[in-house]
């Protein structure tokens, strides 16, 4: 299946669960302006990104880190979408990458729907030679009913912690964990 074709009806059932969000306006302007969504090179407005949100059902919280390159923090692990790649496949890549983790995914196979998705400016990267962009990262939940043992990449993760679901909201997160979570019937 082409990310195009992916993209269409995920973004549809996304908005049959949360509604049209800002983030998810935002999202479909910017893939109707532009080609090229995972070709960083070919495209300086913006990129694709796909994200994961680690849940330890147990004490109810949830995986958070502390992101080197951007110095704030966000949810475990993420990055951009490879060609060939579609967002979920990102999401299990970048968190058993980042983080080393391996989670069960919490959202339908047939129909990976993301949990979040938010919309944020990247500053500009000397070192990258790129200028200041949008990310739109689709993020998924996955859960795990032991914390697992961090193996964090220092490159993208000097810290992390694990949060109270309570504790996120719409101050310190792109989304309310708890509203989000009831919407996504976990």
């Amino acid at each position: 299946m082409s990310l195009e074709n992916h993209l269409q009806g995920i973004l549809s059932a996304y908005a049959d669960i949360f509604g049209e969000t800002e983030s998810l306006q935002a999202l479909r302007i910017f893939l109707k302006a532009y080609g090229e969504w995972t070709d960083r090179k070919k495209n300086l407005a913006g990129h694709l990104t796909g994200s994961a949100l680690v849940w330890h059902k147990p004490s109810h919280s949830v995986l958070r880190v502390y992101h080197a390159k951007l110095n704030r923090w966000v949810f475990s692990g993420g990055g951009h979408i490879d060609k060939g790649e579609l967002p979920w496949q990102t999401s299990a890549r970048e968190l058993r990458e980042e983080t080393g983790i391996e989670a069960t995914p919490l959202y339908d196979a047939t129909n990976p729907v993301p949990f979040v998705i938010d919309a944020h400016p990247i500053p500009a990267s000397v070192k990258k030679n790129e200028p200041a962009h949008w990310h739109y990262d689709l993020i998924y939940l996955y859960s795990v009913d032991q914390k697992p043992d961090i193996q964090a990449d220092p490159a993208e993760i000097s810290r992390y912690h694990w949060v109270d679901v309570a504790d996120v909201t719409r101050k310190n997160s792109p989304v309310d964990l708890r509203k989000q979570m009831e919407r996504y019937g976990v």
